[in-house]
């Protein structure tokens, strides 16, 4: 007889295996897969380019991201983090494939940059090697692979790791772009994520209703020639988290 629930945390690691192992995109357990999708690095994927995102480079052409402490969640091979530290910024890199942080170290060689990678998960590290706290956190492509029931994880760690006044950003699918528009509900019948989650506007406006939303738009399309990172079917987001009284 099973009687193991007493937390929340019991709670979501129950409803993570209700998921197909090879659903998995956000545990600890999925590192080799996402080592396998980064073993080739020559592959054609659009985010494999070092770029950074558009919307990133026009927060900062604009003064609206100054420089200080930048978490990037799912960091991939570093090309958000390498603008950031190019730029002066303080950077702590996290993603869960060995083979991503590897090729993210390579690059910051290379680029004499000074990067903090972690290779792990972003829920079980942030509280000892992501601390916080962050005057931005980044996220380009990492939210749109959680479950639903794991949001709770990602608001906890805003929570804990995001400053007063700090800006949160994000990259994540457009419905009727990318991802999948099944119902939270179906994901959890089917124990599949389908590559993703699509979401529109009023799904990111009412997750991260505790922040103040500055911008929310589809990134813009980037010619193959542009110095920057764009894809129509993603939303870009810009939130700021509330200053102290």
């Amino acid at each position: 007889m099973d009687r193991n629930i007493r937390t929340v945390d019991d709670v979501l690691r129950l409803l993570d295996g209700l998921f197909a192992p090879e659903a998995d995109r956000w545990t600890a357990g999925a590192a080799s897969w996402w080592d396998g999708f980064y073993a080739d690095r020559s592959k054609p994927v659009p985010f494999f380019v070092a770029k950074p995102d558009e919307n990133l480079v026009e927060y900062l052409d604009h003064g609206v991201i100054t420089a200080g402490r930048v978490l990037d969640l799912g960091c991939g091979p570093g090309r958000n983090a390498l603008h950031l530290a190019s730029l002066g910024f303080e950077v702590d890199a996290v993603d869960l494939s060995p083979a991503a942080i590897s090729w993210a170290e390579d690059r910051a060689r290379r680029a004499g940059a000074e990067i903090r990678f972690h290779c792990g998960d972003a829920f079980a590290l942030h509280d000892t090697e992501l601390g916080g706290p962050y005057d931005l956190i980044y996220d380009s492509g990492c939210f749109h692979h959680l479950p639903p029931h794991r949001r709770v994880s990602y608001l906890a760690l805003l929570d804990r790791t995001l400053a007063p006044g700090g800006l949160f950003a994000l990259t994540c699918f457009a419905a009727g772009g990318m991802g999948s528009e099944l119902s939270d509900t179906d994901f959890y019948r089917q124990s599949r994520l389908h590559g993703g989650l699509a979401y529109t506007p009023e799904a990111l406006r009412r997750i991260f209703s505790d922040l103040t939303e500055v911008e929310l738009r589809r990134m813009h399309d980037e010619p193959p020639e542009s110095p920057r990172f764009g894809e129509p079917f993603l939303w870009t987001a810009l939130f700021r988290r509330a200053a102290r009284p």
